[in-house]
């Protein structure tokens, strides 16, 4: 399967670039800036904003286990060791998904926009981390000019340069918060893209398998024709030999039509499946596809004891986790944004006739300008950029607990889905037997005039009917070991989904 770019490294999380630290120049900045701020420090400690006391992960008790076969406890099962598997697409033991699959990941549009805004996150890592560093300019200008009174003339050439730099010292802290702030908003976009990389082969899946199956149901119907046709054709030869009446054969003859009718439905909503599912792949949605209408058996039962850590792979709670400490840094540095700044502004100049001679003496334009910028009064805005950063930290977390607590659900209610699933399957699988059995009975007397019509009609029915169920069982088991997978981020042992 196709796997994400390389994305952040821990050093953006934890790392604080101080580009200046080991000149002397720095040494002097540093000292200035303790020497400006003391006061300014000491004004602030008393009005200063602080973060909430929010904590660093989401507070969910969770089992050591998921619950498995609780609604039928004696079904067979293995140990979670015999499970772990290379990848949960592998498990279906279908060569088609696995490569329908694939050329989703190559070619899907959507997949294709997510990891652009991947890119555009890790660039924006870059773009935010700038502030840190000093800003540096270089200029150059020459000018020529003509001057001279009475119509004499002189030509004046002057060549300029200068080199600007700038640089604000990151204090307290808040502009490497700001860098972390865009450094988890990136890995926050990584897990969005591995979650929408899941979300497609999921989806690859559910549509596979409905194709299939609504190719089985157009098989079905032209199945269910064949049968009432016959039939139908039974009674007319019946009528015609004086045996049945004609009530028998207009009801056969409508039975018929409506069975055309349901055959094109079947028709139509196979072909609907098959023009979605060639756009999920990203190719042109016609009605031309040629495949091999199997549905898959599930051999491989959920493991026991499946464990419940497992959900701290899954995609979406880790875009969640990034997210929520992306918050708290952007909190951390509004908080700071009220504490004063300090920064320096310096330039190297030089004026010739020449560029050539462009610093070549030792009479350059220099300049270095402090600047201490303390905050007073802005109206309340600062303090409460602070508390609003502190509070969507608070919704961040929130939003964590939720898909975390939905997460869970999704697990628990799959596995049980599935144990009811298989269950309804096996009990329909004997409904079609004992259907069948009953129509071929109901036939024989019809026959013989013990029974009528209506009830020939009734297991006919009861026979499709059973068998329709039973195919839309099968199909439904697959969707929702599809769904627990997804639900998982992965396979039932592995640590990246595939």
């Amino acid at each position: 399967m196709k796997t994400i770019p390389p994305v952040i490294n821990n050093s953006l999380e934890n790392a604080v670039v101080h580009p200046l630290q080991a000149s002397g120049v720095a040494t002097a900045m540093r000292k200035t800036a303790i020497v400006g701020t003391l006061a300014a420090t000491l004004f602030l400690a008393g009005c200063a904003g602080s973060l909430r006391d929010l904590p660093k992960h989401a507070e969910i008790t969770v089992p050591n286990n998921f619950a498995v076969n609780e609604i039928a406890p004696d079904s067979e099962s293995i140990a979670l060791n015999d499970a772990v598997v290379d990848g949960w697409v592998s498990t279906f033991s279908d060569a088609q998904f696995e490569k329908y699959a694939q050329r989703a990941l190559d070619n899907n549009p959507d997949l294709r926009a997510s990891a652009a805004q991947l890119s555009a996150a890790i660039k924006q890592v870059t773009i935010t981390g700038r502030s840190i560093w000093p800003s540096l300019s270089i200029g150059a200008s020459k000018n020529a000019s003509d001057v001279g009174p009475d119509g004499a003339q002189t030509t004046l050439r002057i060549a300029s340069a200068g080199l600007d730099i700038s640089w604000e010292a990151d204090i307290w802290g808040k502009l490497t918060q700001r860098k972390r702030a865009a450094a988890f908003d990136a890995k926050a976009q990584a897990e969005i893209y591995r979650s929408a990389e899941l979300s497609l082969v999921a989806n690859v899946g559910r549509g596979w398998y409905n194709l299939i199956a609504n190719k089985l149901l157009v098989d079905l119907a032209n199945q269910r024709l064949e049968s009432f046709e016959r039939t139908a054709s039974i009674i007319e030869e019946n009528y015609q030999r004086g045996l049945r009446s004609a009530l028998d054969v207009y009801l056969s003859r409508s039975d018929v039509q409506v069975q055309i009718s349901s055959l094109a439905d079947a028709k139509f909503n196979y072909i609907q499946s098959l023009r979605a599912f060639k756009s999920l792949l990203g190719e042109y949605p016609d009605a031309n596809m040629e495949f091999e209408a199997n549905l898959p058996e599930l051999n491989d039962p959920i493991p026991v004891g499946l464990p419940a850590q497992l959900m701290e792979r899954r995609p979406d709670i880790q875009a969640s986790r990034f997210q929520y400490n992306s918050a708290r840094a952007s909190a951390k540095a509004a908080q700071r944004d009220r504490m004063p700044s300090l920064s320096f502004n310096g330039s190297i100049g030089d004026t010739r006739n020449d560029f050539d001679d462009l610093f070549d003496g030792g009479d350059l334009v220099k300049s270095l300008v402090t600047n201490l910028a303390l905050p007073i009064f802005q109206a309340g805005a600062l303090r409460s950029r602070a508390q609003q950063a502190a509070f969507q930290a608070e919704a961040a977390y929130a939003g964590l607990l939720r898909t975390s607590l939905s997460a869970f659900e999704e697990v628990e209610n799959a596995i049980s889905r599935e144990t009811a699933l298989k269950a309804q399957h096996e009990a329909l699988k004997k409904a079609v037997d004992l259907a069948q059995g009953g129509l071929d009975l109901a036939l024989d007397r019809y026959q013989s005039g013990i029974e009528n019509y209506q009830t020939v009609l009734q297991s006919q029915r009861s026979v499709f009917n059973s068998k329709l169920n039973e195919l839309n069982l099968r199909n439904a088991i697959l969707q929702n070991r599809i769904s627990l997978h997804l639900a998982l981020g992965g396979d039932f042992g592995q640590n990246d989904p595939e």
